[in-house]
């Protein structure tokens, strides 16, 4: 596998940077050369946060060595702000990391000490943003207002401004003539100056950014056309001629505006914002209270409040048990599936699903203090990861900027000793109608879209990225146990074949407090056995468990005999004369043989790694359809990990549990139980209520969203060739251009909600 010098990410062979980004990043560290020259002295309105004081209430970092702060950022418009900004340490020295949270519009950077709050935020102006710092969620909350409120004012004037241009327009367009003509035009042209000054201001910001960068990008475009447009009418206007525009330039600043701001209100509306928030914010919670019992919903619910939960919802908040016991479903948090009972003064942690009809709970924490709230709010579920789709989005939009750029500069060069000024307004047409924002804005959306049904279907992504890294699988590799088979083992046979009352009872006192699955496979088999006490036992180091009781020695122990058996045989002896022998079988999960079938129909190769013998392995092999040649045996955590790197790119999927190391090692990790907070942190994708049958809905979900992105750039890119086409032609021009030009984004962004929502 092939990968960019610069950021690592997958290219193909021959290639050395993913992008043109990279290969610029990666020569300006060459060179030593930045393109962020930091000012002597930063803006007034951010001097105020270089106080020390301030600066340390804004401080999210418990580490001495670094300090950390979030802001919410203005300006965001496509993944490209992802790449900027996300490369920020390569732009300032002081900057050690730099994540963007692209649904949010949150921007998290580690600074060194000595770097300075106020001339931080001035360092991030400077590449094209605005920044807010935040010290908690009502900070995110007041500055998304606020964002929200300066681009509703900019497009309420910008809709004044075109409405009027067109009012005055609209006569000439009828043949008006003489003095009123040019009277008219005039009016057009000083209700024109505040687009110019006011409206378009943002879109100066990030071209200003882009020629900091050496890149052309969109917003580029935008202002050659908005310039171009007023200064080719400024010219006829002067000369006395018809050729003016100035009301489709500003119809065409009106549109993007409106379609940027609907495409956010898309993103806020549609996107996930927590994931807690997704798991508890449909329910209802019976609360007790004096007067009378209140329905709330679970950011209502306070610590010492008493909570009536209903059979089958989830506790919001960690919770002492009220009533004498209740049973409750914990596999969301420890990945095991079979019920648990709790008695009266348990604590009971949020994410547990009551099994019994109802249950009264006493409320110790709330629920964005929970055990579960904490360890969700470290999953980052960053819509805008880089990835190569992403990327080679990005390369098409900046490709086709350049493109449509020098078709416009070759036209003209061509065509204006025949055409006159007329070549003028077709380049202009085309440049309207060429823009390529839809191309910019599909991605992002389709990904947070996707990262959105796979929560409510289930699963935890950890990122956009997972998805792209799916479509690139050629082998997936199982792990044996807990994974194709369940952790619980099955009693198959004894010699003798009736166990004793009495032998029962010592077997059952040796694993009393064993968590092992033959311990629980024993005393579910014989749950009205009486147990034997022992007071001291001791465990064998990987082999078995012994105990010492009124003279004689007593030992269970994993047998050696086994090695050409496809069963586990356990003995148990006394004074070491084996007295029974116990055989057990693992269970295969039934749905394990629909998946490998799936797969194999699908060309990816199975592979499987087991630490048990060969024998062992190839007989649960074959039940379930994987080749013997791709059966790995005998492997230890360590040389599992080293085969997982070797079959890269893969898809590794385990308990999340046991297989730490290889989890951390696969090109795509996905597990399928385990403890929640330790099995967040090591996999890319975890389904802790979901069986193998999961594994393919999450390819065919990363399918759909490839499919979809692949059908915006290919509907952007004819769109925009057909309509460049007939704009060079003369039958469009710039105002229908303007009107045109936001259709395409709105259609691929209607598109992308309906395929993905």
């Amino acid at each position: 596998m092939f990968q960019c010098t610069y950021c690592n990410s997958p290219v193909e062979a021959g290639v050395q940077f993913c992008c043109q980004s990279c290969e610029l990043l990666s020569n300006w560290i060459k060179s030593g050369a930045s393109p962020l020259k930091l000012k002597p002295a930063i803006s007034a309105k951010y001097e105020k946060f270089n106080d020390d004081g301030l600066g340390r209430e804004f401080n999210f970092s418990k580490c001495p060595v670094f300090k950390k702060f979030r802001f919410y950022i203005e300006g965001l418009q496509c993944s490209s702000c992802v790449h900027l900004l996300e490369d920020f340490p390569s732009f300032c020295d002081s900057v050690i990391h730099s994540k963007l949270d692209f649904s949010k519009r949150t921007l998290t950077v580690s600074v060194k000490n000595e770097f300075k709050l106020g001339s931080l935020c001035d360092a991030i102006e400077q590449l094209g943003y605005s920044p807010t710092p935040l010290k908690e969620a009502s900070d995110y909350e007041k500055a998304r207002v606020l964002e929200n409120k300066s681009d509703l004012k900019r497009i309420g004037v910008a809709a004044a401004i075109a409405g009027n241009a067109m009012l005055f327009s609209v006569p000439i367009y009828a043949g008006l003539e003489g003095t009123l003509n040019q009277v008219f035009k005039w009016i057009s042209f000083f209700i024109f100056l505040p687009v110019l000054f006011y409206v378009a201001v943002p879109f100066y910001k990030k071209a200003w950014t882009s020629l900091l960068v050496r890149r052309i990008n969109v917003d580029l475009m935008i202002v050659f056309a908005l310039w171009a447009g007023f200064l080719f009418s400024a010219y006829a206007l002067i000369l006395g001629t018809d050729e003016v525009y100035f009301d489709s330039t500003s119809s065409f600043i009106f549109l993007i505006l409106l379609t940027r701001y609907l495409f956010k209100f898309h993103q806020e509306k549609l996107l996930p914002k927590n994931i807690f928030t997704e798991l508890f914010e449909r329910d209802l919670f019976e609360v007790i209270s004096f007067a009378e019992n209140k329905n709330l919903v679970y950011h209502q619910i306070s610590s010492g409040d008493t909570i009536v939960l209903k059979r089958g919802q989830l506790l919001p908040c960690d919770s002492y048990l009220v009533a004498k016991e209740a049973d409750f479903d914990l596999s969301f948090l420890t990945g095991e599936a079979y019920p648990q009972k709790k008695h009266q003064g348990d604590l009971i942690l949020s994410g547990s699903r009551l099994l019994n009809e109802s249950s009264q709970m006493t409320v110790l924490k709330e629920a964005r203090a929970s055990q579960l709230a904490v360890a969700l709010n470290k999953l980052d579920l960053d819509s805008s990861g880089k990835n190569q789709i992403q990327t080679l989005t990005d390369l098409v939009a900046h490709r086709l900027t350049v493109f449509v750029f020098s078709l416009a500069a070759l036209f003209f060069i061509f065509t204006y000793k025949e055409l006159g000024v007329v070549a003028f307004t077709r380049c202009l047409a085309l440049i309207t109608i060429a823009c390529p924002c839809a191309v910019a804005f599909g991605t992002p959306l389709a990904y947070g879209l996707g990262l959105k049904r796979a929560l409510r279907e289930g699963f935890f992504v950890r990122s956009a990225s997972v998805f792209e890294r799916l479509t690139r699988i050629k082998r997936v590799v199982f792990d044996k146990t807990g994974t194709l088979t369940s952790s619980q083992l099955q009693l198959v046979k004894t010699f003798p074949p009736d166990v004793s009352a009495e032998n029962k009872s010592l077997i059952l006192g040796l694993e009393k407090n064993s968590l092992h699955p033959v311990a629980s496979s024993l005393r579910n088999l014989w749950p009205n056995s009486e147990v034997q006490k022992f007071q001291q036992v001791t465990e064998i180091s990987g082999a078995g468990i012994e105990a010492e009781y009124n003279g004689h020695h007593y030992k269970i122990i994993k047998s050696n005999a086994d090695k050409n058996l496809n069963t586990i045989q356990v003995d148990f002896s006394i004074n070491e004369k084996k007295t029974v022998y116990l055989y057990f079988e693992e269970k295969i999960h039934p749905e394990a043989a629909q998946a490998v079938d799936w797969f194999n129909a699908t060309g990816i190769d199975v592979m499987m790694l087991s630490g048990d013998r060969r024998s062992r392995a190839l007989e649960v092999s074959k039940k379930i359809g994987i080749r013997p040649a791709f059966v790995f045996a005998e492997q230890s955590a360590d040389s599992k990990k080293k085969l997982i790197a070797q079959f890269n790119p893969c898809l590794f999927v385990g308990d999340g549990l046991n297989d730490i190391p290889g989890l951390n090692e696969a090109y795509v990790s996905f597990a399928i139980k385990g403890p929640f907070e330790s099995t967040l942190q090591v996999s890319d994708i975890y389904a802790p209520q979901k069986n193998l049958n999961a594994i393919y809905e999450i390819f065919e979900l990363a399918k759909k969203i490839q499919k979809t992105m692949q059908y915006n750039l290919l509907f952007a890119v004819l769109y925009n060739t057909v309509g460049g086409i007939l704009a060079l032609s003369g039958f469009i021009n710039p105002l229908f251009a303007a009107v045109l030009m936001p259709l395409s984004s709105f259609l691929i962004t209607m598109h992308t909600v309906w395929r993905l929502r």
